[in-house]
């Protein structure tokens, strides 16, 4: 019996890590696998970004003679991973590019069916799929909607407001119009960039079938990410508003998150969670006030809060 061979897509797959963590390499590693494997369609062009002076592994992968498709290990001068992924636009050769991120590995089909997705809907620019610290626990459920979940909220005409920053399909010349700014973190890139996207109308979508699954490091990782949320909530009122008092900045970014959680709940908390998930969903509501407050007070100190984060 053979095997049958994935098809292939006309699509450039960027895979860069934005999480420092002890098995960073092999993360990357893991992703570039399931991206390769996928039996319901592999891109046709996969580019591995990483920082100068570093090497992962990849090039040593024996599943690169295999595949039917070009691989690219790529280096750029900085370490942020916003950068990296705008570096990775120079080495891709196709029209449609997905852009993701080693820690959020994919389910079967995930390329596939948002490849299927954007190709049937010529006005959309950008659609991302759903991501889950999976549903084998309350907790990994109930911070799936909360960390996640603002993802797929929709307004009165049925529009979505955000491109996943951890994986999505773009068609290239989106990602050529808005690239992100540096030194400002992931966080708050990523929430410039979708502010300049929905000034100028750029049409985004989401398919729920498309699933990917974030890595989940416990107490301490969800510290980092509401650490980073308040960071982010409190950079952006202070970009509007530079000479505003910090702890007015904070209090106000805190508050800001609260109501976006409260209506991600309101909107698609029965597709994350069961009913007996809701006691811990609003006890953590309350709990993650407390990094979120402590990043958001860190705003103005940035070189600080980048040093103090794993994230790049």
């Amino acid at each position: 019996m053979t095997s049958l061979t994935p098809p292939v897509l006309p699509v450039s797959l960027i895979i860069v890590s934005d999480y420092l963590t002890d098995d960073g390499d092999a993360e990357l590693r893991r992703a570039f696998r399931a991206y390769g494997r996928d039996a319901n369609g592999i891109p046709a062009e996969i580019v591995v970004m990483l920082p100068t002076g570093h090497a992962s592994g990849i090039e040593n992968d024996p599943l690169i003679s295999h595949l039917g498709t070009s691989v690219t290990i790529a280096t750029h001068n900085s370490h942020e991973s916003s950068q990296l992924k705008d570096a990775g636009l120079s080495h891709c050769s196709h029209q449609l590019v997905a852009v993701v991120e080693a820690d959020c590995l994919p389910r079967p089909g995930w390329l596939a069916t948002l490849y299927t997705s954007l190709v049937q809907r010529p006005q959309v620019e950008a659609i991302s799929g759903r991501t889950s610290y999976g549903d084998e626990t309350m907790m990994k459920r109930v911070m799936s909607l909360l960390d996640r979940g603002f993802l797929e909220c929709r307004d009165g005409q049925g529009r979505i407001a955000h491109v996943s920053n951890n994986g999505a399909l773009y068609k290239r010349p989106l990602l050529e119009r808005y690239p992100y700014e540096a030194k400002l973190g992931p966080f708050v890139s990523a929430h410039v960039r979708q502010n300049a996207m929905i000034h100028d109308g750029v049409v985004m979508d989401l398919d729920a079938r498309a699933v990917s699954i974030h890595a989940y490091e416990g107490l301490p990782f969800l510290w980092d990410v509401r650490r980073n949320k308040g960071y982010q909530h409190a950079r952006m009122k202070l970009r509007k508003a530079p000479d505003r008092n910090r702890l007015s900045a904070a209090l106000s970014a805190v508050a800001a998150s609260f109501n976006e959680n409260r209506r991600t709940a309101k909107a698609v908390g029965s597709q994350f969670c069961r009913p007996a998930d809701w006691p811990l969903f609003w006890a953590m509501m309350v709990l993650l006030r407390v990094p979120e407050f402590a990043g958001a007070l860190a705003a103005g100190s940035d070189a600080d809060f980048m040093a103090s984060t794993k994230y790049r």
